[in-house]
């Protein structure tokens, strides 16, 4: 089976998302990633893609070894990757989202009460560690501190040769294309790495040959943010799919990841689903409600990025906090790869349970906690009867 162009970055996307589920130290996983990536790829059957660089693993705790991978990136190149009429000697740098056991990604959600001048960090050097605004103006760029902090550890973190990935995009020739991509948190992080990187200078195949491709993303920034990557990534329709295009966030309008952060698509979470009952819609709320807490105390209007939204079959309201969670977990993984359409890229390590998967998640995390407390607090009730 052929599959395009868009399909293909997803399916790449996806790949670097196997690891996922899986625990251990930071040199274990790297191990494991070495051997199963580039397998993985070339079994996806889209074409001549080979890993270039990494793929890399990172961990804040790289001793630990009951915590996931805390970021994974790595670049694929296809000398020959078809887009419609013309072919192109193409690279595509892939960011995974969440990992389930990720303690640092959590943090990343938690720190969108912090925010980063984004236009300061650039020019003062976007591979210096990114400093906290201690005042926020409404009409300048600025990124959530989780964001920032996120994007310092891909642009500094080398490879085995300890090579950054802004030295090994130095050596792309310029006629090459560049695709940033990734889903969920990658969807943040991608988009907001390709604008720091071609702000600083640090991209010669800038501005034609440079293209983004994030899904189900979160809004990284405010609006002033959003618009400076607008004017530097022009949104591109390339087909007439709602999924084939360039520049612009991919996000399900059932799926409660990409109404992170701003307040009013946050507000709309509680009844996304229809009207929840008593209990589940209490708790519900008061995730949602310590959510909007954390982005109002950042100063910003969270925006989210320009892009294409596409919606599926409105499902059942979930009678149940987890049945919420395990539809609001099919509306961020599954409800995109039907759209799309790419060949699934098997994960290395299976989750636990159905529900593990929103650990780390916007919204879902905080959900996934309070499933856990409810279940304990039910154990411990029959135990005391």
């Amino acid at each position: 089976m052929s599959y395009n162009i868009h399909q293909q970055v997803f399916a790449l996307s996806a790949a670097s998302n196997i690891l996922s589920a899986c625990k251990g130290t930071q040199q274990a996983l790297q191990s494991k990633l070495n051997s199963a990536l580039q397998p993985a790829i070339t079994n996806a059957g889209i074409g001549d893609w080979t890993v270039v660089w990494g793929p890399q693993v990172w961990k804040s705790n790289s001793a630990s070894a009951t915590t996931g991978p805390d970021r994974v990136w790595y670049i694929a190149r296809n000398p020959s990757a078809s887009f419609g009429d013309v072919s192109y000697d193409t690279y595509v740098l892939a960011v995974a989202g969440t990992a389930q056991g990720s303690l640092e990604n959590i943090s990343i959600d938690a720190y969108v009460n912090r925010v980063v001048d984004f236009n300061d960090w650039v020019e003062t050097g976007i591979t210096n560690p990114p400093e906290q605004a201690t005042t926020v103006d409404q009409a300048k760029p600025y990124v959530a501190y989780g964001t920032a902090t996120g994007i310092s550890t891909l642009l500094t973190v080398g490879n085995a040769a300890k090579q950054t990935i802004i030295d090994f995009l130095a050596t792309i020739p310029p006629t090459s294309r560049l695709i940033f991509t990734g889903h969920s948190l990658g969807g943040a992080l991608s988009p907001t790495v390709a604008l720091a990187l071609l702000k600083a200078g640090l991209l010669k195949n800038a501005p034609g040959n440079v293209f983004t491709y994030p899904t189900a993303g979160p809004s990284p920034g405010n609006g002033p943010f959003a618009a400076l990557f607008a004017s530097a990534f022009p949104l591109i329709s390339d087909g007439p799919a709602s999924y084939q295009m360039w520049n612009g966030n991919l996000a399900n309008t059932l799926d409660i990841v990409p109404l992170a952060w701003g307040i009013d698509s946050l507000r709309s979470i509680p009844t996304l689903y229809g009207k929840l009952p008593f209990i589940p819609a209490v708790i519900v709320g008061a995730i949602v409600n310590g959510a909007i807490d954390r982005a109002t105390e950042s100063g910003l209007g969270y925006v989210s990025l320009q892009g294409q939204t596409f919606s599926g079959a409105t499902p059942t309201t979930p009678q149940t906090v987890k049945a919420f969670i395990q539809i609001a977990l099919r509306e961020h993984t599954l409800a995109y790869a039907s759209l799309i359409g790419a060949p699934l890229v098997p994960p290395l390590c299976k989750p636990a349970s159905s529900t593990e998967q929103a650990r780390g998640l916007p919204i879902l995390g905080g959900l996934y906690q309070a499933h856990l407390e409810a279940m304990e607090m039910e154990r411990l009730d029959k135990e005391g009867e």
